[in-house]
């Protein structure tokens, strides 16, 4: 069977639960590129996001290997990060942000060796984002105690770039220390359009 990216469906929350709890992210280590969890996200949760959000799953030999979840306006402006959002070291305007539709991506997660799939999921992820009403996409990457730049590539590849910082403390952690990345619509669409890869996502687009 050839690798594929479909919409999740609720069967797939065990699979991201599956997912997860094999990419431990060590805070042993201060830098990674691969990726992983320094917080939990339980079954019901991904049930949420896979009900109320955008939610994309990879597969590849028959096998659920990866996923992404893209929140929408309604979900980010209640969040807990919206709501911290006066503590962020901003370098862009946040009235601006306040009054604009904001997709957040919340997770991207793949088991080793599939990085195409991962860049074909992302790149759907994010014009599906814009297809539904985004006016901007904010993501986080962890910075402390662990540099976590998996998702950095990704984010380049679409004209993303780093627009604030964060401090929080997590119980189960401690302190984090997170960059905050916004994505444009308007760069999105110029950026990838000069890529050959657009060619590659409107082709596979879901």
């Amino acid at each position: 069977m050839n690798p594929r990216i479909r919409k999740s469906t609720l069967e797939d929350a065990k699979h991201f639960i599956r997912i997860k709890e094999r990419l431990p992210l060590s805070t042993q280590n201060d830098h990674t590129q691969q990726g992983g969890f320094l917080l939990g996200t339980d079954i019901e949760t991904y049930k949420f996001y896979i009900s109320h959000g955008i939610c994309f799953t990879a597969i590849a030999s028959g096998e659920v290997v990866g996923f992404g979840i893209m929140l929408p306006n309604e979900l980010v402006k209640q969040s807990e990060l919206w709501e911290k959002r006066k503590t962020v070291k901003w370098s862009v305007d946040l009235t601006k942000l306040e009054q604009s539709n904001i997709s957040y991506l919340e997770q991207m997660a793949f088991l080793k060796g599939n990085r195409k799939l991962t860049l074909l999921l992302g790149y759907n992820l994010v014009h599906a984002a814009f297809e539904n009403g985004a006016d901007h996409i904010l993501t986080t990457t962890v910075k402390k105690p662990v540099t976590n730049e998996a998702a950095i590539p990704l984010i380049h590849a679409v004209g993303g770039s780093r627009v604030g910082n964060i401090d929080e403390v997590y119980p189960q952690v401690g302190a984090i220390n997170s960059d905050i990345y916004l994505m444009d619509k308007t760069t999105f669409y110029e950026s990838i359009k000069s890529r050959i890869s657009y060619d590659f996502l409107i082709a596979n687009s879901i």
